[in-house]
């Protein structure tokens, strides 16, 4: 699982290094566990949406950050995968009473 903040403009080697830091500042004040082995690096991934031509203060950009879910979270997740396929079994349903 991905821990995701977006930034704006060029993604250069100090603005990545500030994002990151920001990302991980948020991430320990909300109490997130990182998932990475102690001492070392911590991975990240960078995401760019843009051509190269856009202007900085338009171009959208993302950061993540792997992060551990807790239990809880993770039977969220399955609860709504659940609940994603019980919705899909009844609109696939209510689609087949249309089509007769």
């Amino acid at each position: 699982t991905l821990a995701v903040a977006k930034f704006t403009g060029f993604v250069t080697e100090g603005e990545v290094e500030r994002q990151k830091d920001a990302l991980l500042t948020s991430l320990a004040i909300d109490g997130v566990e990182i998932d990475v082995p102690h001492a070392s690096p911590v991975p990240h991934v960078i995401f760019q949406y843009n051509p190269p031509y856009t202007l900085p203060v338009l171009r959208r950009n993302e950061i993540g950050i792997p992060v551990r879910m807790t239990e809880d979270e993770e039977e969220e997740v399955v609860d709504s995968v659940k609940l994603s396929l019980e919705w899909a079994v009844a609109n696939d349903g209510e689609e087949e009473k249309e089509a007769n």
